[in-house]
C-alpha cells in the first residue's frame, strides 16, 4: 500500500524554482528531468520511502534521496515519514551544490 505524499511549502517554492531553471535548457531536457522526478516521487517515495537512509546534515526524522539532474546537478529530496499515517512529506528539493549552513527545513 502506497504512501500519501504531501509537498510542504518550501519543498513547493524549490519545485517552482527547479522548473524556472529548466527553462534555460531545451524542452526535452527539461521534460525528461521533471518526468524522472515525477517517478521518483510517486514511484519511490510513495512506495518505499524507508529505503534511503536519515539526512546526514540532520539525521531523523528527516531523510534524503539524491536527485541526479544531467551531468553535474544534484538536488536533495528532503522528506520525513510518517509509517503509522501512511504518508511522506517532501520538505525540500534543495540543491546539493548549495552551502549547507544556508539549508532551512
Amino acid at each position: 500500500m502506497s504512501y500519501r505524499i504531501i509537498i510542504g511549502p518550501r519543498a513547493r517554492r524549490d519545485l517552482r524554482d527547479f522548473a524556472d531553471l529548466l527553462r534555460d535548457y531545451s524542452e526535452d531536457f527539461a521534460q525528461e528531468q521533471l518526468d524522472r522526478l515525477l517517478v521518483t516521487i510517486s514511484t519511490y517515495l510513495a512506495e518505499t520511502p524507508l529505503i534511503w537512509s536519515h539526512f546526514f546534515l540532520t539525521g531523523a526524522p528527516y531523510r534524503g534521496y539524491l536527485f541526479r539532474v544531467g551531468r553535474r546537478s544534484h538536488y536533495w529530496i528532503i522528506y520525513t515519514v510518517d509509517e503509522e499515517a501512511r504518508i511522506v512529506e517532501m520538505l525540500r528539493f534543495w540543491n546539493a551544490s548549495r552551502d549547507p549552513e544556508a539549508l532551512e527545513i
